[in-house]
């Protein structure tokens, strides 16, 4: 799956999501390796850093991430920034989190977190493709963005229409909820409460086509511009 980065219509970047062809041992586990990718374009790159990449290992049998990592440009800087967090090392409520710039020694970041399940970007983009409830049905999750967890609220709705790339597409909203959370898993001080939506196709498929958020900025969007499907099972027969 490809899509175009917007603010206010302008193009900041592009995003790249994948899953690799065969599973791989992680722990004893078979895992899907999803790796998402985002690169600035245009005159965006000679302001902007951004060249990042987030890997996902997610369990073939459960759906349930194993391992988070992260590559990425810090802000407004040439520096690296480093995350793993190991979610199959969870021990009661406290997911280890390791962090580091560049090359130096990773420095332990332990994640307290309140739910039985919590996912990474990468992996929650993937379970709400099979979440299909009937409208105004509600969830609660804790999904790792980058380097820290965010507590996010969802709210399904309906059927609608959207245009898109690749032309009208059926399609779901889902409505979301979120602020950032810190390592003690409570409301970051520095956190503003934000909104956005998830359109996902409503077909076989079940892509995500757009994600919209309002912020500070401007309307931020991400459009779906190309996909290729895989060889496996439709999520839907």
């Amino acid at each position: 799956m490809a899509y175009a980065l917007q603010l206010q219509g302008v193009d900041l970047a592009t995003l790249e999501l994948a899953a690799a062809g065969e599973p791989s041992e992680l722990g004893g586990k078979q895992a899907i390796i999803v790796q998402s990718h985002a690169k600035a374009v245009g005159l965006v790159k000679m302001v902007a850093n951004i060249d990042d990449t987030f890997t996902s290992w997610i369990d073939a049998g459960t759906g349930r991430p194993l391992r988070w990592t992260t590559d990425e440009f810090a802000t407004h800087s040439t520096d690296r920034e480093r995350t793993d967090a190991d979610f199959a090392a969870r021990q009661g409520n406290v997911v280890p989190v390791k962090f580091h710039l560049n090359d130096a020694t990773p420095e332990a970041e332990p994640q307290v977190v309140s739910q039985p399940d919590v996912w990474d970007f990468n992996s929650f983009l993937m379970v709400l493709r099979a979440w299909d409830p009937p409208p105004g049905t509600k969830i609660t999750a804790e999904v790792m963005r980058s380097r820290f967890m965010w507590h996010v609220e969802m709210t399904a709705h309906g059927k609608d229409k959207l245009a898109t790339a690749l032309g009208n597409m059926p399609a779901r909203r889902l409505d979301g909820h979120t602020y950032k959370l810190d390592r003690h898993g409570i409301k970051a001080p520095d956190s503003d409460e934000r909104d956005f939506s998830i359109w996902i196709s409503d077909d076989d498929g079940r892509v995500p086509l757009k994600i919209a958020a309002r912020t500070d900025y401007g309307d931020i969007t991400l459009a779906i511009t190309d996909y290729s499907p895989g060889t496996g099972k439709r999520l839907r027969d």
